[in-house]
């Protein structure tokens, strides 16, 4: 009988299944593994990219905070150090501590945030600038405050200097030539000088400030920023009365009484006390030489116009109009006005009265974006700005300036004796439609409009003091140029 007999089983087969499987999963283990190691050090590097970017944000907000509070007429405003660093009280600083905490920069080798920058900038000695005390300091002001709490610690202010370097590779000279002289902005650029008030070289010259903030997060990430800021330059004005566009309409009073003068008083509010020497303008500025021709020919009583120029002193004043010829011009200084006055002092709309027309201890910046009328006493002091018609009655009396800028437009009612110390100007940025003109092309204003009925006893005139206080640190400080330190 044959037998037949079965292959007899492969044993060495056995478990390859579960030895795959196993390779399976320790290889999507692996990749899951690196998965979540690249998610971790993402999220960690995003973390920190964010941190990093608070801590610099957080230092430009502290910049931002003193510069502002630079102004004078700012809320809890700081007063910036007039002498150089390396003299006495040549450098403030100004703290913003969390609850509890210590912030003491003026210790450069201490642990309460240090400015372990400063004598990368100032020639020190012992580790410290000259000077006693070598600086003052301040706080940081709720009025700017956010919650939570910016990170930024301090920012120090002191008048820039000339190549301020003491053998470092960090130089900021701006002639290379004069070291530790002080650094003044001349209206286009930065120059050195040795004199100890940049007025004495130019009257129009500004001194340049150097801030500087760090600020540090909880996680530890430090930026350190740095501003070169000026005073801000209103711009000239160059009448006591001026008409900036072509084609103006002057329905000028023709009492005896009624003057109009651009010989300048420079008196301000403090008798000319403080008071530059006085620069005498024209009794009424005209937009070009044709309108210039229309203003003299509108003038009934020339001799009662008073200034440089002839009788009546009317002249073109095109040029030191600058900027204010265009209404990009025009729109920004119409920008920046609103931008420093206060909301209170914001009409939006027409307007009959004015809660606060300002003093003369005390000007306002007001706007009204609508029409403005005011009769009776009315009385104030700084900056007035009407993008509507101003309508004025009575005894209307101001000292500083009066924009009457938009539809360009004032209408005087009846006599008075009121008085206008500073100036005035009056510009229309509409179209003979009453339309907008269109800004971006260097377009020129239109045809702007005073209407003076009845003159009785009230003067216009031209006082470069009181225009001087109600503009001097009414405007935030110019950014001349911004930094960051690494070190």
């Amino acid at each position: 009988m044959n037998a037949f007999h079965g292959k007899k089983p492969n044993s060495s087969e056995n478990g390859m299944a579960l030895a795959i499987v196993m390779l399976v999963l320790l290889l999507v283990s692996t990749v899951l593994a690196g998965m979540i190691v690249m998610a971790t050090s993402e999220t960690t590097i995003t973390a920190n990219f964010r941190d990093e970017q608070t801590a610099f944000f957080a230092s430009r907000a502290g910049l931002e905070e003193v510069r502002d509070r630079m102004r004078s007429t700012a809320p809890n405003a700081v007063t910036a150090p007039t002498t150089l660093p390396g003299t006495a009280n040549g450098i403030l600083y100004v703290t913003n501590p969390l609850s509890g905490e210590t912030v003491a920069p003026w210790n450069t080798s201490g642990t309460n945030y240090p400015d372990d920058e400063i004598c990368k900038e100032v020639t020190c000695s012992s580790g410290i600038p000259s000077g006693s005390p070598w600086y003052t300091s301040a706080s940081y002001s709720a009025n700017y405050a956010a919650s939570p709490q910016l990170a930024w610690k301090w920012l120090r202010v002191m008048p820039k200097v000339n190549k301020s370097d003491t053998g470092s590779v960090r130089v900021t000279s701006v002639d290379g030539l004069t070291n530790g002289n002080r650094v003044c902005w001349n209206g286009t650029n930065e120059i050195v000088t040795a004199l100890s008030d940049c007025k004495l070289v130019n009257a129009n010259y500004k001194q340049v400030y150097e801030l500087t903030a760090l600020a540090v997060t909880s996680s530890g990430s430090r930026r350190m920023t740095q501003y070169e800021v000026t005073p801000a330059v209103f711009p000239v004005l160059p009448g006591a009365m001026i008409f900036d566009g072509a084609n103006p309409t002057y329905s000028a009073p023709n009492s005896n009484a009624f003057g109009v003068s651009g010989d300048d008083a420079a008196q301000g509010p403090n008798a000319g006390a403080g008071c530059g020497a006085a620069t005498n303008q024209p009794a009424v500025g005209g937009f070009d030489a044709s309108a210039v021709t229309t203003l003299t020919g509108d003038i009934p009583r020339p001799a009662k116009y008073t200034g440089t120029g002839g009788s009546p002193s009317v002249s073109n004043v095109n040029g030191p109009l600058g900027t204010l010829t265009t209404v990009d011009g025009l729109q920004k200084l119409v920008n920046t006005v609103t931008s420093a006055a206060s909301a209170a002092n914001i009409y939006n709309g027409n307007a009959s009265s004015l809660t606060n027309p300002g003093t003369d201890s005390a000007p306002v910046i007001n706007v009204v974006t609508g029409d403005l009328s005011v009769g009776g006493g009315f009385s104030g002091a700084g900056i007035l700005l009407v993008e509507g018609t101003l309508t004025m009655s009575g005894n209307p009396s101001y000292n500083g300036v009066i924009l009457v800028i938009g539809k360009g437009v004032l209408n005087k009612n009846g006599g008075g004796n009121g008085t206008l110390n500073g100036s005035l100007l009056v510009a229309n940025m509409n179209n003979s439609s009453g339309s907008p003109i269109a800004l971006g092309a260097n377009n020129p204003p239109g045809s702007p409009t005073i209407d003076w009925n009845g003159g009785g006893n009230a003067t216009i005139q031209y006082d470069s003091c009181w225009i001087n206080t109600v503009t001097a640190g009414a405007f935030p400080l110019k950014l001349v140029s911004m930094r960051e330190l690494i070190y």
